[in-house]
């Protein structure tokens, strides 16, 4: 039998309980995540067994964590030995497990009896121990079949150990520093000095993207992220097939922050605020993501900074109030905010004259044009997040 660094603690910690609301759920669930995926039915079948699987297995160890690991560890060496065989590569079934993992998160986070933080932070906690202990024992079998993939083996573990560094860094509030350290040579993973922190949203239905060794990420979890570190950019392959949203380089410590600022960026280019054809940095999108958060307060304010444009019926008001904000966008160059526009330029000195007539000196006054900017902003990222029938 092959002995792996199993933390049996992780598991007893882990409410029996879990297991119990889990385990009516795994094919329907395991069918739901399929679904989503649209894998080819070669690929499907293979995936289905393994998410259902992994499911199960980690059912078993929460309601018996000593006698279940043998098990479990027995299941997936023959499984290593199996992948080997048939010459297929043993990261097929660590992304069943990646997979079974998100359906388990979501499953226990779903419907009326929802799990506190504190028990889904162990759940979790549990979830990387089994899939790292599990990582370890399928490239044992493996290895023991075909002893020229080792290198397949080292990638293998260092893809689960990495996996968890990401979890790790990201927790709130941070992790000790010295665990953080201690697992990142594990995982053969340089601490740098600062990181960039990435949200991640697919574009295309289809296969998970091959994440290169040195980068954290993990594409399973409810909501995809990743690592990067200093000024490095993601793979273009990772971009072709994600939306990828990175916030602010900052101190390891504070890598939490960082994706707090790439999930509201992602946030506003799902709701078309802001474009997503290429890498976003929430850096370059600052205005949209103030005017985001201010909420109430830009609403009072936009009642006395507009009030001139409630004097205009509403179809020209909207024209007026897009002339207005590009202009002030372009320091009030009519060329410049009609290429913004898409009008000719005559068109937008025309209504400059009337937003003139209407404003009066508060287009002279700078604090004045930032604060009209900033509401306008604010309107654009309430319209944008509106259903089309309500605008």
């Amino acid at each position: 039998m092959v002995r792996t660094g199993l933390d049996v603690r992780a598991f007893e910690a882990v409410p029996a309980g879990v297991a119990r609301r889990l385990r009516p759920h795994v094919d329907r669930a395991a069918d739901e995540l399929l679904r989503e995926l649209r894998l080819a039915d070669d690929e499907a079948g293979r995936a289905r067994a393994g998410i259902a699987a992994g499911m199960r297995h980690f059912c078993d160890l929460v309601e018996d964590p000593g006698a279940g690991w043998e098990r479990v560890s027995a299941f997936y060496l023959r499984a290593g030995r199996h992948l080997a065989r048939e010459g297929r590569d043993p990261v097929e079934t660590h992304q069943a497990l990646r997979r079974s993992a998100l359906v388990a998160w979501r499953t226990l986070g779903a419907g009326p009896g929802d799990l506190d933080r504190a028990v889904l932070s162990l759940v979790v906690d549990a979830q990387f121990c089994y899939m790292d202990a599990v990582a370890e024992v399928i490239a044992a079998g493996y290895a023991a079949e075909a002893v020229q993939r080792r290198d397949r083996r080292e990638e293998y573990v260092l893809r689960g150990r990495r996996a968890r560094l990401l979890h790790l860094l990201l927790a709130e509030p941070p992790a000790d520093p010295a665990r953080v350290a201690a697992l990142a040579a594990d995982a053969r993973w340089p601490l740098p000095g600062t990181v960039a922190a990435a949200a991640v949203r697919r574009r295309h239905a289809g296969r998970v993207t091959q994440v290169p060794g040195g980068l954290l990420a993990d594409f399973a979890a409810a909501e995809p992220c990743l690592i990067v570190t200093g000024g490095t950019r993601p793979p273009a392959a990772l971009l072709r097939d994600w939306v990828v949203a990175v916030g602010p380089a900052v101190p390891l410590a504070r890598a939490a922050d960082s994706l707090r600022w790439a999930r509201e960026t992602l946030d506003l280019a799902t709701r078309g605020v802001i474009p997503d054809g290429e890498l976003i940095r929430s850096a370059e999108h600052v205005p949209a993501l103030v005017v985001a958060r201010a909420g109430e307060l830009i609403d009072d304010a936009a009642a006395t900074r507009l009030a001139p444009l409630q004097a205009v019926p509403p179809a020209r008001r909207e024209r007026l109030a897009e002339t207005l904000l590009a202009l002030l966008e372009h320091n009030f160059n009519a060329a410049d905010a009609s290429r913004r526009l898409c009008v000719h330029p005559q068109t937008v000195r025309y209504r400059l004259r009337h937003l003139k007539d209407l404003f009066g000196d508060e287009l002279r006054d700078p604090r004045r044009c930032l604060e009209m900017e900033l509401i306008l902003h604010a309107r654009m990222v309430s319209r944008a997040g509106r259903p089309a029938d309500a605008r």
